[in-house]
């Protein structure tokens, strides 16, 4: 009945049962499907929901509901099944106990209709409280996490961050392997080229696309300036197009060619890359600055770089590269840019005379980036990392290369969620039996505890055999000298 109006009415008591609390944050979760919602208790200590608006999938007649509430390190929490009759009103008293959050790898349902089981309010004599299985249930998604060297969700969309996650470098390594998996983007690969002895000195080698040129948009010529596309195959450097950076005019000796990126970029400790194009140098200036490349926060907070014509090669691509050094620039500073937030980056060219003309395609600027892609050979997958390039390189020594990344898949596969009700189960029938660390009227429904006993554990160890991915810290000797 996903659009049937279903109104449950919640009033939450201090510990003494009576007095009313307001502005108190109370959660609800339908244990069918893990939606949730929450809302604030008014001047009377209540707190109304509609399960059809505040579930985004709505409810059924049959769905467990949880319902709890956290204020100043009390905690109260209950459940009820919903019926068709279309409300329901409860309460919450607030006591010392922890409430756990929800399941990450499968629903309360999920459990309850795997072993045939109901729920405590539904079956006082063998009926299982949802919050019981929730803790458990926490407890093994963990445990499976450190099994399987994996995160298996996505946390919501956000995915789990990694930062500052330092390795040891010994001799002659360019293979290392990141403690989680799957990874989702790496931002930072990050050498310390220093000794361990001396002051870090920190090189980012991680590849990442700035502007691919592949469309003008955003690109902005000054006065005498035209910027076009070019998409001819044998015209361009990478991707699908490159950009015509032309002179029409005759009034400018020096045009700027630049752009206002979509986001900002880290460029602290990074090389950035131009790919410029030259068909005749002869349209350059003669004397001092051909070529000038910019990236910083805006038009007067900039990084530059600037190269003669006889670093310009006539009729061939060029790539040009700015340094970002540890101790602010091996190029010329401009304003006061920050480096941790770049999202401007410029060609300034500088022609032979105010009346040089260039013809289309004579000129082109193509692929602007953060190092090369060839610099690293990365499995997202496994987190192996393979350092390719031979102009980067760390000292050996502890802590000399650092990784920041994300990391989760985009779903929780079929076997997990299947794994982590087994291991839900067996702990709970162990826990049941043995009476462990459950009050009295949960144990009351023994008869729900042989049922799960007999869990299979040859499936439980074959799937995570299948799906555990330990990193290989060994495969370097231990005795390996720095």
């Amino acid at each position: 009945m996903p659009g049937s109006s279903f109104v449950l009415g919640i009033t939450v008591y201090d510990t003494d049962g009576t007095t009313v609390m307001s502005d108190v944050n109370v959660s609800i979760r339908n244990e069918t499907t893990n939606e949730t919602s929450s809302n604030n208790t008014d001047t009377n200590g209540q707190v109304v929901f509609n399960l059809a608006d505040d579930f985004t999938s709505g409810w059924t007649a049959g769905d467990i509901v949880s319902y709890w509430t956290l204020y100043q390190g009390y905690e109260a929490e209950g459940s009820f099944t919903t019926t068709d009759t279309g409300g329901s009103t409860v309460s919450l008293t607030l006591v010392s106990k922890t409430v756990s959050p929800s399941l990450r790898y499968f629903t309360v349902q999920d459990f309850l209709d795997t072993y045939d089981l109901c729920t405590y309010d539904q079956d006082k004599e063998s009926g299982v409280k949802p919050q019981v299985i929730v803790n458990l249930g926490q407890q093994m998604e963990k445990n499976i996490d450190n099994l399987t060297y994996r995160v298996w969700d996505n946390n919501s969309g956000s995915y789990y961050p990694s930062s500052d996650e330092y390795k040891t470098v010994k001799y002659y390594q360019n293979i290392f392997w990141l403690d989680n998996t799957p990874v989702n983007e790496i931002t930072r690969i990050e050498l310390n080229i220093n000794l361990v002895s001396s002051e870090e000195d920190w090189k980012n080698i991680m590849y990442s696309l700035l502007d691919g040129c592949d469309a003008t948009t955003d690109w902005v010529a000054g006065t005498d300036g035209a910027i076009t596309l070019n998409t001819s195959n044998d015209e361009v450097k990478e991707g699908t197009g490159c950009l015509n950076i032309t002179k029409t005019g005759a009034t400018q000796t020096s045009v700027l060619y630049s752009k206002t990126l979509s986001s900002t970029h880290d460029f602290s400790g990074t090389r950035v890359k131009f790919d410029f194009y030259c068909e005749d140098i002869t349209e350059l200036t003669s004397s001092g600055t051909a070529v000038e490349i910019r990236i910083g926060t805006d038009a007067s907070n900039y990084y530059a770089y600037v190269f003669q014509k006889n670093k310009v090669g006539q009729g061939s691509w060029n790539v040009f590269t700015l340094d970002h050094d540890s101790d602010d620039s091996n190029a010329s500073t401009t304003g006061s840019p920050d480096a941790t937030a770049c999202d401007y980056v410029a060609i300034n060219v500088t022609y032979a005379a105010s009346s040089t003309t260039v013809t289309a395609g004579d000129m082109r600027l193509d692929y602007i980036r953060f190092n090369d892609k060839e610099d690293v050979n990365i499995n997202y997958n496994n987190g192996r990392v393979e350092i390719i390039s031979s102009q980067y390189s760390s000292e050996p020594g502890k802590d000399q290369i650092r990784f920041t990344y994300t990391y989760g898949p985009s779903s929780v596969p079929y076997d997990i969620k299947r794994l982590a009700i087994l291991m839900t189960g067996k702990s709970f029938s162990k826990r049941t039996l043995q009476g462990l660390n459950i009050k009295t009227n949960e144990i009351s429904g023994l008869s729900s505890a042989p049922q799960i006993a007999n869990i299979d554990d040859d499936e439980i160890n074959t799937i995570i055999e299948r799906n555990k991915f330990p990193p290989i810290y060994n495969s370097w000797k231990e005795n390996a000298q720095y």
